[in-house]
């Protein structure tokens, strides 16, 4: 099946506002532009942001874990005092997303591209932005109900090869920044939506910060904020 989209809406979906204004086509402002269409992934629940954070024991030793949700997804590290080996803590941020329901117009996976919007609301020095996917494994529970859960995700995050998109931190925070995801991005989102007819599939993404700057972070706004993250697909219909 090809995942090329003609070249005119291309154009149109990589035209995006950054900067301190709203992104252009947020749900409020849907537009259709030839066979394609717009739809947004958002994150559920309030449980679908935020930060799993690793706290660095001496030999790997007592290291703890812990889970924040209801709060910005925070990527970052700060060492520990005095010793710039140990993490205290290292922050991974998440966000799940809800996939709706979208089909092209024989019924099979659409093809679509998509952006990543994100409002960005502190930061201290450059906590560049890795965006990955990552998978729940059988034994693992969410929420995370233990520090075996938040160990799990933790590292399912960290560990995950699977990069869909980059950035780095923005000077000016209250604004709104998107980013592109890349094609295999897409088509996972295209494939999870057609899976799950009542739109309930889940698109899980994993915000790392890979460098060990002592102090640095960046806080984007979550679930509870009035601008939460989303992403904004543009599918094609096939009418």
């Amino acid at each position: 099946m090809s995942h090329r989209l003609p070249l005119a809406l291309i154009a149109l979906i990589i035209t995006i506002s950054v900067g301190c204004r709203e992104p252009v086509g947020l749900p409020s402002r849907d537009v259709r532009v030839a066979t394609s269409r717009p739809v947004s992934c958002y994150p559920a629940a309030n449980i679908e942001t935020g930060h799993i954070d690793w706290y660095k024991g001496v030999d790997r030793i007592w290291d703890s874990y812990s889970w924040s949700w209801a709060s910005p997804i925070t990527r970052a590290y700060h060492c520990y005092p005095g010793d710039p080996d140990r993490a205290y803590p290292r922050k991974n941020g998440y966000c799940i997303f809800t996939v709706p329901h979208f089909v092209d117009g024989s019924g099979n996976p659409a093809t679509c591209v998509c952006t990543l919007y994100y409002y960005q609301t502190g930061h201290s020095g450059s906590a560049s932005l890795e965006v990955n996917t990552w998978e729940q494994s059988v034994g693992a529970t969410w929420p995370p109900g233990s520090q075996t859960d938040c160990n799990y995700y933790f590292w399912a995050i960290w560990n995950s090869s699977d990069v869909i998109a980059t950035d780095s931190t923005h000077a000016a925070d209250s604004c709104w920044y998107g980013i592109p995801l890349d094609s295999s991005a897409c088509v996972a989102i295209a494939e999870t939506a057609y899976a799950y007819p009542n739109g309930d599939g889940l698109f899980r993404t994993g915000w790392v910060y890979r460098d060990s700057v002592d102090g640095t972070y960046t806080d984007v706004a979550g679930y509870d904020y009035v601008h939460p993250p989303f992403i904004r697909v543009w599918y094609d219909d096939g009418e």
